[in-house]
C-alpha cells in the first residue's frame, strides 16, 4: 500500500511526462506548418524529387495523429518507423541541397582556384547556390520531437508502479 504522499507524487510524476508529450507534439505540429509554408513559399514542387518533403510531412502528419491519439505498442512501432524515414528523407535533403549548391560553384571563375574542402564548405553554407541546406532540418527536428515523445507515455501506471 502506498502512502497519500507517495501517491501525490506519482500524480505530479505522471502531470509532467503528459505535459512533456503535449508540449513535444505541439512543437512537432508547429514544425510541420512551418516546413509546409515555407515549401509553399518556395513553390517547392517544380520537380518529383522536390515532392520528396511533401511526402515526409504527410508522414509526419500521419505518426503525428497517431501518437497523439493511441501508444499501444504497435502505434509507437509505425509511429518511431515513420520518424526514421523522415530523418533519413531529411538526410537525403541535406545532401541534395549541398550538391546542387556545390554544383552552382563552377560558374565561380575562381571555384577551380578553392581547395575541395573549401568548395564543399561554400556548398554546405550557402556561400555559393541558392539551395538552403539545413532547411531539411526542420524535418529532422520534427522526426526527432516526434521521438522523443513516443518515449513519454499518456497512461497513468497502476498505483505502486510508479518510476
Amino acid at each position: 500500500m502506498t502512502s497519500t504522499s507517495e501517491r501525490a507524487a506519482h500524480r505530479r510524476a505522471h502531470a509532467g511526462r503528459l505535459s512533456l508529450r503535449l508540449g513535444l507534439l505541439a512543437l512537432v505540429a508547429i514544425g510541420i506548418a512551418g516546413a509546409t509554408l515555407e515549401l509553399a513559399f518556395e513553390r517547392h514542387w517544380q520537380s518529383p524529387v522536390q515532392l520528396i518533403p511533401w511526402a515526409t510531412l504527410a508522414l509526419l502528419t500521419v505518426a503525428l495523429v497517431l501518437l497523439a491519439v493511441s501508444d499501444s505498442p504497435r502505434t509507437l512501432t509505425v509511429v518511431r518507423v515513420l520518424a526514421l524515414v523522415v530523418l533519413l528523407a531529411a538526410a537525403y535533403g541535406v545532401f541534395v541541397h549541398v550538391s546542387v549548391n556545390y554544383g552552382a560553384g563552377a560558374s565561380d571563375s575562381e571555384w577551380s582556384t578553392l581547395s575541395p574542402l573549401t568548395q564543399w564548405w561554400y556548398a554546405l553554407t550557402k556561400t555559393v547556390g541558392f539551395a538552403p541546406p539545413l532547411a531539411p532540418g526542420m524535418l529532422a527536428q520534427s522526426a526527432l520531437m516526434l521521438l522523443l515523445a513516443s518515449l513519454t507515455s499518456k497512461k497513468r501506471e497502476p498505483a505502486g508502479l510508479g518510476t
